[in-house]
């Protein structure tokens, strides 16, 4: 079995050893660093389907995963540069991506709202008053929905 500090100390000697792989690593470690903060300016369904993709001198890139992400990303422009402005990025210009293949085989769980059994009772009263329609109709497939689980 290997010794993992030891590996770790030996990659950290390499790293350190040379210029471009220390500034590479600096680069990674900003990166993270943003990432981090990332998730705390944007909202969780908008940071599940966004990462920090490319940090230059003046822009930061952010990757989105599809379309509608990145265009209500783009509506929130001037406040997260706000937000990273307050974390000491200044005059950052940020730019939105699309990049559908960015993480291929991305797990993504999904969230199905789930609704109380006093609600469905609720709902249930609500089907049994309505006139018959297109109404009445969604409330009977969305009722059938919930009430198998």
């Amino acid at each position: 079995m290997t010794n993992f500090p030891a590996q770790a100390q030996r990659a950290y000697r390499f790293i350190n050893a040379d210029d471009r792989l220390r500034l590479l690593q600096t680069h990674v470690n900003e990166i993270v660093r943003l990432q981090k903060l990332w998730h705390t300016i944007v909202p969780a369904g908008l940071a599940g389907v966004s990462r920090i993709g490319q940090i230059d001198a003046d822009t930061i890139s952010i990757y989105c995963d599809h379309g509608a992400a990145a265009a209500k990303l783009r509506q929130l422009i001037p406040s997260i540069s706000t937000a990273l402005a307050k974390q000491g990025f200044m005059r950052q210009t940020v730019l939105i991506k699309v990049r559908t293949n960015a993480i291929p085989d991305r797990y993504r769980e999904i969230h199905k709202p789930v609704i109380s059994p006093g609600g469905l009772t609720e709902l249930t009263h609500l089907y049994t008053e309505l006139e018959a329609g297109t109404l009445k109709e969604a409330l009977a497939r969305l009722l059938s929905k919930h009430r198998n689980e």
